[in-house]
């Protein structure tokens, strides 16, 4: 039987491309912001919460709209969802400060390609899944959808946790909305939950249908929903497309919504039975 899994406190993971391992780059930083940021660089590399703490720490004394060093702190520091989102927030009130309101009305739409962007974008998606959790869902969602208006790229993957919050809250249309702007996405999030939004429909047809290219993308995660394989007690930290890991995150990030729909659960079963 499918269970919701309990999940840990929700942090920001720093991605790889961005750790900067070359050491001179401290030494080559010259404005009081290109040095806070090169110890936010060290902080991601840091071999403890304490030692990222002190660089995030060090980097608001140099640079104290340093957008990062908040992201850093939340997850080092932040004890709760609620710790961890007032420093999310200081991070999201810290951004846009040092990008300033005329780089939102001029790039609106082209964030995260630039790099200057990215220590926002990443404290507001901080922000909007501490939200999520402390209950505060329709802000939640307003975080989310503003973060794809501004990089309707979705480079963040913002996608993926606002259709499963659409679909928790019974929100199709949203839910048809990224189905239809994101109609390449072959991710399991996508190909499973379409099956959900086909059944909450009333169109079994169509389930089947994109039941099979479910079983064809990620085949892994039926075994979860027929109840032959049990979610690991710590989330993976990777995954790649179709493998084992992805379908442990899509049973933790989706089974409130398929919990929510208890007809759709009973028909999936059945289908995975024959």
């Amino acid at each position: 039987m499918l269970k919701k899994p309990t999940g840990n406190r929700p942090s920001v993971k720093m991605p790889a491309e961005e750790v900067i391992a070359d050491p001179s780059r401290t030494m080559r930083a010259q404005t009081p912001e290109e040095q806070a940021q090169a110890l936010i660089y060290q902080a991601w590399e840091a071999r403890t919460q304490r030692q990222a703490a002190a660089l995030a720490r060090r980097a608001l004394e140099m640079f104290p709209d340093c957008a990062d060093a908040y992201t850093v702190l939340a997850g080092a520091e932040a004890r709760s969802a609620e710790e961890a989102r007032v420093l999310y927030e200081h991070g999201v009130d810290a951004g846009r400060r040092s990008l300033g309101q005329a780089f939102f009305d001029e790039h609106r739409g082209h964030f995260w390609g630039m790099i200057e962007t990215r220590p926002y974008m990443r404290a507001r998606q901080g922000l909007a899944d501490c939200l999520w959790a402390l209950g505060r869902k329709r802000e939640s969602l307003t975080h989310c959808e503003a973060l794809l208006e501004l990089n309707p790229d979705d480079n963040q993957g913002i996608r993926h946790g606002l259709l499963s919050r659409y679909l928790t809250l019974g929100n199709d249309t949203g839910a048809a909305r990224l189905f239809r702007d994101y109609a390449h996405d072959a991710s399991a999030a996508f190909l499973w939950s379409r099956v959900l939004l086909d059944l909450r429909r009333g169109d079994q047809v169509a389930a089947k249908e994109h039941l099979v290219l479910a079983m064809d993308g990620n085949p892994h995660v039926a075994g979860f929903f027929a109840g032959k394989r049990k979610p690991p007690a710590r989330l993976p930290e990777h995954y790649s497309p179709g493998d084992r890991n992805e379908a442990v995150l899509y049973i933790a990030n989706f089974a409130e919504a398929w919990l929510a729909s208890p007809d759709a659960m009973d028909w999936l079963t059945d289908q995975l039975a024959n």
